[in-house]
């Protein structure tokens, strides 16, 4: 059934699952930053660097951004489709949209990296 769902016979339902899926990665990211605060409760600079320097919390941190990446860009796709008639203009805002989410992980790359 669930196999049959993903089929091309019903195209949305893969962007659907995709949403749904990067909504529980975000989430499950956000109860380990606070379960983390709350258990560390860091003060200083020092603290904080040590809290987030490790490379499990900079993958953890990647993914959680693809997933936001990926959530936005299925959010803002829909939206434009519902609300933006003129396919051209769709077309240049959608490019516009997915310009700035490549920028901004590349942008938190080299955050996370020192590069």
């Amino acid at each position: 059934m669930l196999i049959e769902l993903l089929t091309d016979k019903y195209p949305g339902m893969r962007f659907w699952l995709t949403q749904r899926l990067t909504a529980l990665v975000m989430a499950a990211y956000l109860v380990l930053v606070i379960l983390l605060l709350v258990i560390v409760q860091p003060a200083r600079f020092e603290a904080w660097h040590a809290l987030v320097s490790p490379v499990w919390f900079r993958l953890a941190t990647i993914l959680f951004f693809a997933s936001l990446c990926m959530h936005a860009w299925l959010g803002v796709r829909d939206v434009l489709r519902d609300y933006v008639f003129n396919q051209g203009l769709r077309g240049y805002l959608q490019i516009i949209v997915d310009v700035l989410l490549v920028i901004y992980f590349v942008w938190l790359c080299f955050i996370l990296w020192n590069l």
